[in-house]
């Protein structure tokens, strides 16, 4: 896209209040905003849900109570970049997309690993004030976990950098002729399947969300060590995309299945353990407990949920089979 001297402008004035809003600078970052009953925000994701904000009354006390719980000191452009930007304007009005990717962790910053984000600015007395904004974080698009995407026909189309570096060696997928296939014949079967179900809602009309599908968990087997291995697929912005080593999607299956199988807060957090490959004595000492409680807690889950080693254990929770 040509940029133009007002498309800099227009850059300009959402790097402003993007590095307020970092800042923690209540009153500068007020100040981008237009103080009527016409604004909007609109947030989307896998924690919040959607929210829809309307009018600057009610946006200002949100927008208070904010920063004031979550207060920050952040140079925005060191923790954020801004990729696929598009700028569109008319007349007095002008609306602008991309997507913002954080490129540090901090427990501290107030933005999610990757989000889509549209803005909508309107001029008011020759100056630019935001009237709308829509902020998408998406549930798998994430950059701080291996992500592979498929197009509609179930051929790979890009893997993000942690993707690149595990594939080669990773013991339960691999990359062969643009497909993604499982290591393990046994297993290869069922992720097809998946695939196969994936390329099949693409072609409705229906975005994600309407059938209330939560991303699909595909056995893998397991490696060398007797772990369990499993990917996550899921139907996201017109792309299927397979996620493994997730354990953001991890706890979120497992704490359903503790919900299931009625496993206290300890097992949950055991389960969790267990699954990302750690052994008895590691987590003995992790949760300061003997290696004698926690071979006491597994078996007890063995009882819960009918199993009698650890792979089928975490393949059960896994696929949170249990009785309600």
């Amino acid at each position: 896209m040509e940029r133009t001297d007002e498309h800099a402008e227009i850059l300009a004035f959402l790097r402003s209040e993007q590095d307020s809003y970092y800042r923690g600078d209540f009153d500068a970052f007020i100040t981008h905003w237009h103080h009527g009953p016409e604004v909007r925000r609109i947030l989307s994701g896998p924690d919040v849900g959607t929210r829809i904000h309307i009018g600057w009354d009610e946006l200002r006390g949100k927008f208070e109570e904010g920063f004031r719980q979550y207060p920050q000191n952040y140079v925005a452009r060191e923790m954020l970049r801004w990729d696929n930007i598009q700028i569109q304007s008319s007349g007095e009005m002008a609306w602008i997309t991309y997507d913002q990717i954080a490129l540090k962790h901090d427990p501290g910053l107030h933005a999610p690993p990757m989000a889509h984000e549209t803005k909508i600015i309107q001029k008011f007395g020759g100056a630019w004030k935001i009237v709308c904004i829509i902020v998408v974080s998406p549930a798998l698009g994430r950059e701080d976990i291996p992500r592979v995407e498929l197009n509609a026909k179930g051929r790979i189309l890009t893997c993000n950098r942690l993707a690149k570096a595990r594939l080669p060696t990773h013991a339960g997928l691999t990359a062969s002729h643009d497909r993604l296939r499982a290591l393990n014949r046994a297993y290869d079967k069922g992720l097809q399947s998946a695939i196969s179900l994936c390329r099949a809602r693409l072609a409705t009309n229906l975005p994600r969300g309407f059938s209330d599908e939560p991303a699909s968990v595909v056995p893998l087997g397991e490696d060398d060590d007797g772990h369990a291995m499993f990917c996550w697929i899921q139907n996201e912005q017109e792309r299927i995309l397979i996620t493994f080593d997730d354990q953001y999607l991890l706890r979120g299956r497992l704490e359903q299945a503790a919900e299931s199988y009625h496993l206290s807060p300890a097992q949950l957090k055991l389960s969790e353990h267990l699954a990302l490959g750690f052994e008895l004595p590691a987590i003995a000492e992790m949760t300061g407990v003997s290696v004698h409680t926690v071979r006491t807690q597994v078996k007890r889950m063995f009882d819960k949920t009918g199993t009698h080693n650890r792979a089928a254990l975490i393949s059960r929770l896994m696929n949170v089979s249990g009785p309600d």
